[in-house]
């Protein structure tokens, strides 16, 4: 009997980090609101059982997200969601993996401007 083909996505959606990012000059004297939303895509059709080792803990993508709040001033988003991007394909269990960032501080008349990010194994 064939299993069925069966992915798996974990999710932390609008991980609220405080970190100087920006082009601007105005954007470069203090910290700022950045959301960062991650799905990765796991094969799911092995039944690992209940154990956080049969899957990808969602706290290390947390973590390292968070780490990123100390780090340097970057210019673009980009540069965020694709160090977070390889870090979460570097797991080989990864297939898929969407990261997607928003400025939700911005413009009054928008809810925020982002990027998203996909990559493939």
């Amino acid at each position: 009997m064939n299993m069925p083909a069966i992915r798996k996505t974990i999710i932390v959606r609008d991980l609220e980090l405080l970190l100087s990012i920006g082009v601007h000059d105005h954007e470069k004297t203090a910290p700022q609101r950045l959301l960062i939303s991650v799905e990765a895509t796991l094969d799911g059709s092995k039944d690992e059982g209940d154990l956080l080792g049969g899957t990808l803990d969602y706290d290390t993508i947390r973590h390292f997200a968070k780490q990123l709040e100390h780090g340097a001033h970057h210019e673009l988003q980009e540069t965020i969601a694709r160090r977070i991007l390889d870090f979460v394909l570097s797991n080989p269990e990864v297939m898929h993996v969407v990261v997607e960032t928003a400025k939700p501080d911005i413009f009054d008349d928008c809810a925020f401007v982002g990027v998203r990010l996909e990559g493939d194994r």
